[in-house]
């Protein structure tokens, strides 16, 4: 099954956030680092602050996919085909403030990964790029992971 998540940003007001919820699926991390793009060249904002946020989007999206938002049952099932994950992002005069929610109470933790390990580099790229970044659990049930990206010459 193929789910598509439309999204439109209105063109006829100066936004300053927007967001998107998305199927837990890989696919939609592509639809959010696609969403993000288009949303910062809307704004106006040049193409390697762009760059840093979509890949900042991107590893909190992929995290969100494949840790966060398909809870575990205690058989290690997973629970049903409904899970999404929630991109919020709002500009500021200064910053760039990206979140990311999904429905774990599990929340990240940077680590080291070795040379010849798959995963484990997310966060740490992240705090690389990222003024900061921070996490808490939701009051509704999941958890937030936001991280603050400092806008070019302000």
């Amino acid at each position: 099954m193929a789910t598509v998540a439309n999204f439109v940003i209105p063109r006829d007001v100066e936004p300053t956030s927007t967001s998107l919820t998305l199927p837990a699926v890989l696919s939609s991390a592509r639809q959010a680092r696609n969403f993000t793009a288009e949303s910062l060249r809307l704004w106006g904002e040049d193409e390697e602050f762009i760059d840093a946020a979509v890949l900042i989007v991107c590893e909190l999206a992929t995290n969100a996919i494949r840790h966060g938002a398909r809870p575990r049952t205690p058989y290690g099932h997973e629970q049903g085909p409904d899970s999404v994950i929630a991109l919020r992002l709002a500009l500021e005069p200064d910053v760039l403030h990206i979140e990311v929610r999904d429905g774990s109470a599990i929340l990240p933790v940077q680590r080291t990964a070795g040379r010849d390990e798959d995963c484990g580099r997310g966060m740490a790229i992240i705090a690389a790029l990222a003024e900061c970044w921070t996490c808490g659990l939701d009051a509704d049930g999941g958890k937030w992971v936001r991280a603050t990206l400092a806008r070019p010459g302000r």
